[in-house]
């Protein structure tokens, strides 16, 4: 009984998502509340009923739906209330506002972890705990009351504008990536993939790389996208030669990147661009060269990788038939609909969306494989559920740390002392933020990381006088290569949990396959050309010379160049190159191709000598 309330709920999700763009979003803090509301008492139904538990935990698990659903009716029902009481609050303000957060960190702890869980157990005590801060943590503290007004009461908290990105925009995507999942669209992609890059030299390897590419622009997860695409590659790349930790490695590195690859970018994207205050296709159009690049370089790692290890590519007569990849191009169709839609036609994210899910329930009524049926129906809403889950509970619970970090005034402290350290330099300030994005998105999801991030350092940035786009790219970057960095790296650990190889080994295969990742920011920082402004002539040499770049970059970390292998001085002069060349400036450029003459004519020259004297 329990579970087909569970379903059912889930599928008043899904419809109460799919209609309101059409009859209109609930205003005020209406279409967050129930959004977030259902989430939660979906969620704790489900743990009722799991088989581990006990009565002690049915217990606390009813007293959270009771809790969920009884402070969102709450809300919902003073909302229209609220701008007129003057800041007067109630105690049953207090009492359903402290219901909602408990239940609202007790999920964040089972779902997304306890990391951000205890992050805003900590801040929620520092807001109250302001008077006896030492130095510039202090602060005067806040009152209960004016706590539950900002958290719980205003848009700046809970139902701030991260919530509202989900709510409105984030969730429609998910909706699409479920449906995607279910249908074949996304084992479409995978297959393309197959047929084009299979029999290349190392193959299996390129494959992996595209595929996560295209899955994971949608999915907004790496974790999620290293198990949807790393279940079917890496066992192929360890067949066809590749070592097990690195297998993973590519993976990892794969599905990491694809939340930085455009149209969609993990849906993180519409929250960038309602941050930023731009257009969302003038995002993607900045985010492209920047992902261009990225996969660039570890397709090139892999191909040198391949060539110094003699792999081979996928016979074939494995391949998926080109024939039936041509007879169902229709399935490309979505995708190229919502490109149409956000760049041509300047649609709202909020249509595009939710017209390319129609689009898409049409288009795959078209094959009896891909036709939506009862089960792929039941999946579809699990999926959506399921993914919405994640994304909502963190957008909501950032929304507390955000709370107490403006009313405090220490995101703007935090960005005076960033300023301050930097002591003015760029390259200090940039290198500052790298290592507090990385550190801060360690074990948390993309969009909560990217938020967080975004108040605490981004303002510093754009204070020092790095352009805003840029700036907030500059932490999303460092905020999703997180997941590959050691020691939490959580893609690659998922990867080698896949591949059954060591996790420290893979994150370190993850790191050294994206270091061009690490590069990539500071040099759009430096250069904005990178983010498509400036002329077409500079933004082509600019590509051009990135893209000899990063081959060398991917040469002087795999030790072979071409058909040579390298000497590690050899690699030292090829990795100095490589950051010259990345950097798109004729100066570095005309420095960074004299560097690579002198090895290919030394190389050369060496090649000769040893002709000449086995002849």
């Amino acid at each position: 009984m329990t579970k087909r309330i569970i379903f059912w709920l889930s599928v008043a999700f899904v419809l109460f998502h799919i209609i309101t763009p059409f009859v209109g979003v609930i205003p005020g803090i209406g279409q967050r509340a129930i959004h977030l509301g259902l989430i939660l008492v979906i969620y704790y139904l489900s743990c009722l009923f799991k088989k581990e538990s006990n009565i002690f935990k049915r217990g606390i698990d009813s007293l959270l739906v009771l809790a969920s659903a009884s402070s969102i009716i709450y809300l919902m029902k003073i909302d229209s209330t609220i701008d007129m009481r003057s800041g007067i609050i109630y105690t049953e303000d207090i009492v359903f506002g402290i219901f909602l957060i408990v239940a609202l960190i007790e999920a964040t702890r089972r779902i997304v972890g306890n990391a951000l869980a205890i992050i805003t157990i900590l801040f929620v005590i520092y807001g109250f705990a302001g008077p006896y801060m030492p130095g510039i943590l202090s602060h005067p503290g806040l009152t209960l009351n004016r706590f539950i007004n900002i958290v719980y009461l205003s848009s700046d908290g809970i139902f701030g504008v991260a919530l509202y990105a989900s709510a409105v925009y984030i969730v429609l995507f998910i909706i699409l990536g479920a449906v995607f999942a279910e249908t074949g669209v996304g084992d479409y992609f995978t297959n393309l993939a197959t047929r084009f890059f299979g029999r290349l030299r190392g193959g299996p390897a390129k494959v992996a790389v595209v595929s996560s590419a295209l899955f994971g622009s949608i999915s907004g997860s790496a974790m999620a996208n290293v198990i949807s695409t790393g279940t079917f590659t890496i066992p192929l790349m360890k067949k066809s030669g590749f070592k097990t930790d690195y297998a993973a490695g590519i993976e990892a590195s794969a599905s990491t990147g694809g939340q930085i690859m455009p149209p969609i970018m993990g849906a993180t994207a519409f929250l960038i661009a309602e941050i930023v205050g731009i257009p969302y296709f003038e995002l993607v159009k900045a985010a492209f060269i920047p992902a261009l690049l990225y996969f660039a370089a570890v397709l090139m790692t892999v191909d040198l990788y391949a060539r110094r290890n003699g792999i081979q590519g996928i016979p074939l007569e494995d391949l998926p038939k080109l024939s039936n990849l041509v007879k169902q191009l229709y399935l490309l169709i979505p995708l190229v609909f919502l490109v149409i839609l956000l760049g041509v036609f300047n649609s709202t994210i909020m249509r595009a969306g939710i017209w390319t899910i129609v689009v898409t329930l049409i288009v795959v009524m078209f094959n009896k494989k891909t036709r939506l049926n009862k089960e792929k129906l039941v999946k579809s809403v699990e999926g959506s559920i399921n993914g919405a889950t994640t994304v909502a509970i963190a957008c909501a619970v950032v929304g507390i740390i955000i709370g107490v970090l403006m009313s405090s005034g220490l995101g703007f402290r935090i960005s005076n002392i960033i300023i301050d350290v930097a002591g003015g330099n760029m390259a200090i300030l940039l290198i500052l933020t790298m290592v507090v994005s990385l550190i801060l998105g360690m074990g948390l999801p993309t969009t909560a990381a990217y938020l967080v991030l975004a108040v605490l350092v981004a303002p510093a940035m754009i204070e020092m006088g790095v352009d805003p786009l840029a700036a907030h790219l500059f932490i999303f970057y460092f905020g999703i290569i997180s997941n590959i960095t050691p020691p939490v790296a959580l893609a690659s650990f998922t990867a080698a949990g896949v591949a059954r190889s060591n996790p420290n080994k893979v994150a370190i295969q993850s790191f050294k396959i994206s270091l061009s990742g690490y590069i990539l920011p500071f040099m759009f920082v430096y250069n904005p050309v990178l983010l498509f402004e400036g002329t077409w002539y500079d933004i082509l040499l600019a590509l051009v010379t990135s893209l000899i770049g990063v081959y060398f970059l991917s040469a002087s970390l795999e030790k072979y160049f071409v058909s040579w292998h390298l000497h590690w001085i050899e690699r030292i002069m090829l990795f100095a190159a490589a950051l010259l060349l990345i950097d798109p400036t004729i100066l570095t450029d005309v420095i960074g191709l004299g560097i690579c003459a002198i090895i290919v004519i030394s190389k050369i020259i060496k090649s000769k000598n040893v002709i000449t004297a086995s002849s």
